[in-house]
């Protein structure tokens, strides 16, 4: 059976995976180098994107765009194949969700 993971920010989220909910931080099998790196990209969201106005700068899509991609492929390698990565940017205009 696959188990589907969905990268994914919401506000006040530090850990930005999911798992039929939210899944903690240790849930899944991520290495200390991406779980920070992971969690750099939460943060990145939550200091630059207000739920009323969204982001505060917006060359800031660009970069945090391609990090959610890389992020969803590094993520997909250290899991392996019994999981499906799925990369969800509900938070940038046109991007929608995608997979590996």
């Amino acid at each position: 059976m696959t188990t589907r993971v969905r990268l994914m920010n919401e506000y006040t989220i530090d850990w930005p995976l999911w798992v039929d909910g939210p899944a903690g931080e240790g849930d899944l099998p991520v290495s200390e180098r991406l779980a920070g790196d992971l969690k750099a990209w939460a943060r990145t969201f939550n200091n630059h994107y207000d739920f009323q106005h969204g982001w505060d700068d917006s060359r800031l899509i660009e970069p945090y765009t391609r990090e959610g991609q890389r992020l969803q492929h590094a993520l997909q390698v250290e899991l392996g194949p019994g999981y499906d990565v799925a990369l969800d940017l509900w938070e940038v205009p046109g991007a929608g969700q995608s997979r590996v």
